[in-house]
């Protein structure tokens, strides 16, 4: 893995990813911060940019004082400098953060050019020379913002509640905000937008959620366009006690729960399945089976 340093030359590959969804709470910034925070102990250089006006991602991890954020860097047309990165107190985790106010919205609306800012953003070298992974958390409505997010990816990710709300919001607002920024595509390449992956998040154990759960997966397992994740993420407390302890969940519930995986194996999993060619690295250097049979033969069992 290549080490980040201030001018550093050497070739890597950036992975953006924007986390997207016209629904509030479908939990688009615990996705960020947890795979931010995963990634990050994995060994790669990460940066969280949060494009929420409400900066719950900003707020996620403690860091360095901040000197500026992405209002500066939308003022600027979408240049960023060095103040606008701030490092985050955990190793290789750093932040765009979010200190925008609503006229944003106005500003970008007015700009021609507002669908490509931060893709123009997270093309430059300050970026691409230094980081191996880009997470953008989204605002959860439609608007300037969101699209210009989405449109910057190269993995667009949408967490899913299984229940009716959120799946007719997901198909009359995540979708057709898609739409609509690929309205060009057929006649400029450049301007279709990265395939969308989505997973299911807060799975209850319910008749209810196993029914919706299968009906996105009739709906969207052929769709062009579209991944279906096979990663699901339960409806579980452990996400809110790591955001109030300012950590990656795959902290908070290490090995195994109730005879299931638990938050580090599921975060993992998730976080394979989106950047396959991690697959196999694990935090600790164990996967969690390797782990209980260790801890077994040690007299430790958990």
């Amino acid at each position: 893995m290549s080490v980040w340093s201030k001018g550093s030359k050497c070739m890597r590959i950036t992975t953006v990813i924007s986390v997207v969804s016209t629904k509030g709470g479908s939990g688009k910034t615990t996705t960020a911060a947890n795979l931010g925070g995963l990634y990050a102990a994995l060994g790669l250089k990460v940066l969280l940019i949060d494009a929420d006006m409400q900066p719950s991602l900003t707020k996620y991890y403690p860091t360095q004082p901040l000197a500026s954020g992405l209002n500066e860097v939308i003022a600027r047309g979408g240049l960023i400098q060095d103040s606008d990165i701030t490092p985050t107190l955990r190793e290789n985790l750093y932040i765009v953060a979010s200190n925008m106010d609503a006229s944003v919205q106005a500003y970008l609306k007015d700009r021609g050019d507002s669908l490509l800012l931060l893709k123009r953003t997270v093309s430059q070298p300050i970026i691409r020379d230094q980081f191996d992974v880009v997470i953008i958390d989204t605002q959860g409505a439609k608007g300037e913002l969101q699209r210009t997010a989405a449109m910057a990816a190269d993995i667009m990710l949408s967490p899913l509640k299984p229940d009716m709300m959120n799946y007719s919001e997901f198909v009359t607002g995540t979708l057709d905000m898609l739409n609509s920024i690929n309205v060009m595509a057929d006649m400029v390449p450049s301007m279709k937008s990265a395939p969308l992956s989505i997973y299911v998040n807060c799975m209850e154990r319910t008749v209810d959620a196993r029914e919706i759960d299968n009906h996105v997966r009739d709906q969207f397992r052929t769709r062009p366009g579209v991944r279906l994740l096979d990663t699901k993420l339960p409806d579980s407390t452990v996400y809110k006690l790591a955001r109030t302890a300012q950590v990656p969940v795959h902290e908070m519930e290490g090995t195994r729960r109730n005879g299931g995986p638990g938050a580090f194996e599921l975060m993992h999993n998730l976080a394979h399945e989106i950047l396959p060619h991690l697959k196999g690295l694990w935090v600790g250097g164990q996967a969690p089976a390797e782990r209980i049979t260790n801890d077994t033969s040690n007299g430790g069992a958990k």
